[in-house]
């Protein structure tokens, strides 16, 4: 379990981590745990790379199967982005060097319109598999 001030956590919990706060960051329309539960089910495939995370969404995952490295280490100096289309079913998560150029990204983001863009906050908290 990652701690603040960890150089490396795993990729399950920074993506728990970032559907938490864009659960904040959006319309909260269902309660948290169910959103970040639902989030992780319906992804259909994922591609990891050291400073980013690309992930389509669909029907989601066979009863049974995994993510191929969900457990992976990612770096955790500096700051993850969410960002997510719902229209378009994918979400991505991108790492960046410091604090100020995530809020900068993120209101680029924002810009666009028609999205859910948010500074992941890594001192979320939640069990994955609750």
């Amino acid at each position: 379990m990652y701690t603040v001030g960890d150089s490396m956590l795993e990729v399950r919990e920074l993506l728990i981590k970032a559907f938490a706060s864009a659960w904040r960051a959006g319309e909260q329309a269902t309660d948290r745990d169910t959103y970040i539960t639902s989030s992780i089910n319906v992804i259909t495939s994922i591609q990891i790379q050291p400073e980013m995370i690309y992930a389509e969404e669909g029907q989601g995952l066979v009863d049974g199967e995994q993510l191929d490295h969900i457990e992976d280490l990612v770096r955790a100096d500096g700051a993850w982005v969410y960002y997510g289309v719902p229209a378009e079913n994918f979400f991505l998560v991108t790492w960046m060097p410091d604090a100020e150029t995530a809020r900068q990204k993120v209101e680029a983001l924002q810009a666009e319109g028609d999205c859910i863009a948010c500074v992941v906050d890594l001192g979320e908290q939640w069990q994955f598999g609750e």
